[in-house]
Order: structure tokens, then sequence, then C-alpha cells
């Protein structure tokens, strides 16, 4: 999945923890391992809330996908990309359905 993370806003650790289904110590653990990066970026290891370009590293890396709600929306509805799954995705339901009537019509014989 592609985030189009908020340019604005900030998250928690905890939340980020959250979302990747792993507990906080083992994701301050991973932050550690990725401290020369989060350094570089400015961020310090005590800090509870992690700016929006770090938040886009750390989904990155890690796969995190992000909700929709903590997505910037006007991004993620512009985005061509999102006409393109949805396209697909239109296409599979077809597929199914026909998949699933032409096994259904077939029995019938």
């Amino acid at each position: 999945m592609i985030n189009y993370y908020d340019k604005n806003r900030f998250i928690s650790k905890s939340e980020l923890a959250r979302l990747a289904d792993v507990s906080p110590r083992t994701f301050c653990r991973y932050l550690a391992s990725r401290r020369h990066i989060l350094d570089a970026m400015g961020i310090s290891p005590k800090a509870q809330k992690l700016p929006p370009q770090a938040v886009k590293y750390i989904c990155e890396d890690y796969c995190i996908d992000l909700p929709p709600d903590l997505q910037d929306q006007t991004a993620l509805q512009s985005s061509p990309i999102r006409d393109i799954i949805l396209k697909t995705w239109e296409m599979e339901e077809k597929r199914k359905k026909f998949l699933e009537y032409r096994t259904k019509s077939d029995s019938d014989f």
C-alpha cells in the first residue's frame, strides 16, 4: 500500500508501534537500530512524537500501512495509482462474478 501521510501531522511512537502490531519495546529497539538515520533528521531519541518526515521513512522502512484517517485525503484522491488499483479491483470483481455464474450454469446441465 502507498501511504500519503499528512505532512502536518506528528504521530507518537506508541501509535506507530500499535499500527505495526508490535510491542512499544520492540518498536523502540527497531528505532535504536535506525538511530543514525533519525539523528540525521534531527530527531532526539527521547522524542515522544515523531515529525512527518520521520513517520514517512519509518512507514516505508518497516512496511506500516497507515489507516486512511492518518493519510492526506487530497493526495489520496488525486493519486493516479488509486485509479489503477480501483480499475484492477473492479475487473477482478467482474471476473469472480463471471466465474461464479459460469460454474452455476454448468452445474444446471
